[in-house]
């Protein structure tokens, strides 16, 4: 597997973190394309694994199968924030905007209220902006950083210190051979959950103090995984990519409780070809399950430890 999801040609990624004091959060901006998605969509599809969240812009996502804005990460209580600072970009770029057509932001959001004071509604909806315009002036194929970095800035995942991951792998059809690449942010699960190549991880440092209960007694949380190719897949198979997100996750011991979020989206940054009999999709169906689990484990790799709201702390996991 390579480094990520820009791997996908067209595709630019921006972090905003903010913190201080309380705050750990911030906002995370996966750009498909540098061009105007408003004017050009790409095609899209959406997944909801079990569906305790709050995104925004799903819904038009799945009816049309198009994707025409960047994709927003961020807090929970930080979509409406996210969303206005979207709408204000595109406003400026577009001056018949909302006269009286409007647009569909995707928002995405994982609760770092465990180590972010949410109630401090840190992201503004320039800070989402900011994002945007950063994504866009990234070069094509720029790294990506992973870890406690912009929507990630507070995330919790098996109780140790969650985030953004990212990974990509090349796909060979025998029709096709095309990238594709996954971008995670991660929330959820106690350590008890947590599989790495199939095998239970309970290491934890000796000298380290006891995991605080707010790390280790919740099952609930999100996960965020977004697809991006440049195969010519049209929606429906967009979807059926989608679905098999799940296969990645449970990999890594991701529980999808009652009260948890996993939210997956995924786009092709060209234009699709029809292809008789969906059987060729079987290599895309692998390459899903493991982009998924290297990216969901590389946002362990990659995060440092944090400590947050309240002094609690979330330790690097030492196990990946």
């Amino acid at each position: 597997m390579s480094s990520g999801i820009t791997d996908v040609p067209g595709v630019r990624v921006a972090h905003v973190t903010v913190g201080g004091g309380d705050v750990r959060t911030g906002v995370t901006c996966v750009l498909p394309r540098p061009d105007d998605l408003l004017a050009r969509p790409v095609t899209a599809a959406a997944h909801v694994v079990n569906g305790y969240g709050k995104p925004l812009g799903l819904a038009q996502v799945a009816e049309l199968g198009e994707l025409e804005t960047p994709v927003l990460l961020t807090s929970t209580l930080s979509v409406g924030a996210a969303h206005e600072g979207v709408v204000r970009h595109l406003l400026e770029q577009h001056p018949r905007l909302g006269r009286p057509g409007t647009v569909n932001p995707v928002v995405l959001e994982c609760n770092d209220g465990r180590l972010n004071d949410l109630r401090a509604l840190a992201v503004r909806p320039g800070h989402a902006a900011e994002a945007v315009r950063l994504a866009a002036s990234q070069p094509d194929g720029h790294p990506v950083q992973e870890g406690a970095v912009g929507a990630g800035h507070g995330m919790v995942a098996f109780g140790w210190k969650g985030g953004i991951g990212t990974c990509s792998t090349a796909v060979d059809d025998g029709s096709w051979r095309a990238t594709l690449g996954c971008l995670v942010l991660t929330n959820m699960g106690r350590p008890e959950d947590l599989r790495v190549d199939g095998r239970p991880v309970s290491a934890w440092p000796p000298d380290a103090p006891p995991l605080p209960p707010a790390l280790t007694d919740t099952v609930a949380g999100s996960v965020v995984v977004l697809l991006a190719t440049d195969a010519p897949l049209d929606a429906r198979q967009l979807g059926r990519l989608a679905r098999r997100a799940q296969n990645g996750l449970a990999r890594t011991g991701v529980p999808t409780d009652h009260g948890s979020g996993e939210f997956v989206l995924a786009f092709s940054t060209v234009a699709p070809q029809p292809r008789r009999d969906d059987r060729w999709l079987r290599p895309w169906f692998a390459a899903v399950a493991d982009v998924v689990e290297e990216a969901v484990l590389r946002s362990l790799r990659a995060a440092v430890t944090t400590t947050g709201r309240d002094g609690v702390t979330a330790y690097r996991c030492p196990a990946v």
